[in-house]
């Protein structure tokens, strides 16, 4: 079970100056500084399994993003990682935090762009697919 925390802009700060290259999580990084140990399952990378209400939730188009859930793409021979986290896409090149995918891609881009397909998940069966699959029809 996993919980929501709030602390201010300089905690913040300063919990991501102390992560190291493999981390790529407020979880991970405050994990490895106490001493927690994590199981393998907290550990896979496509298949978060922690509360929605954590992650990203785009009301608009019906899409709960949870906490830990990574999409990815590539722009101009770079690619970039984002990680749905407290409310935020948080970038994992700068740590940057975005309130909507709009903004991220805004972040990374020149221009207006459809980013329901530009940005990319790892289905369940290891396949990448558009995020464009996972909002809902009407």
């Amino acid at each position: 079970m996993s919980r929501t925390i709030i602390v201010s802009t300089s905690v913040f700060a300063a919990i991501w100056s102390q992560r190291q290259d493999s981390e790529e999580t407020e979880d991970e990084i405050l994990a490895r500084l106490l001493g927690v140990t994590k199981s393998a399952k907290a550990l896979v990378d496509c298949n978060a399994e922690e509360s929605a209400n954590e992650g990203v939730c785009d009301f608009r188009n019906g899409v709960d993003f949870p906490a830990g859930f990574k999409a990815f793409r590539s722009y101009k021979g770079n690619k970039y990682v984002a990680v749905a986290s407290a409310g935020f896409w948080i970038r994992q090149d700068s740590g940057d935090r975005y309130l909507s995918l709009n903004r991220l891609s805004e972040s990374i881009t020149e221009g207006k762009e459809n980013v329901w397909r530009t940005w990319k998940f790892c289905a369940e069966d290891g396949t990448t697919q558009p995020l464009d699959l996972l909002r809902k029809t009407a």
